[in-house]
């Protein structure tokens, strides 16, 4: 599965906590899921920031919508963890 276009979602985060996201959109390709990839990760901001959920970090924006950890190194230390080794 490809990932996602790395330049194709910008965030311009305000000093009193807002965001705001623009969305580039192109005649090619599916309009559709770069919009709905827009609202997921708007959604996930709105709840609290789109954050690793091993190392807390901010998860890039090249990652897919439904990515839960930054990088395959945290992926992986989450495994091990709960697998117990």
């Amino acid at each position: 599965m490809p990932t996602p276009d790395p330049d194709g979602l910008f965030i311009d985060y305000w000093e009193d906590g807002r965001f705001n996201v623009l969305a580039e959109v192109w005649p090619h390709g599916n309009r559709r899921h770069r919009i709905a990839r827009l609202r997921a990760v708007v959604r996930k901001l709105r709840l609290g920031g789109w954050q690793c959920w091993e190392c807390r970090e901010p998860i890039p924006l090249y990652r897919r919508a439904d990515a839960r950890y930054c990088c395959e190194a945290c992926r992986k230390r989450a495994a091990r963890a709960r697998r117990g080794t």
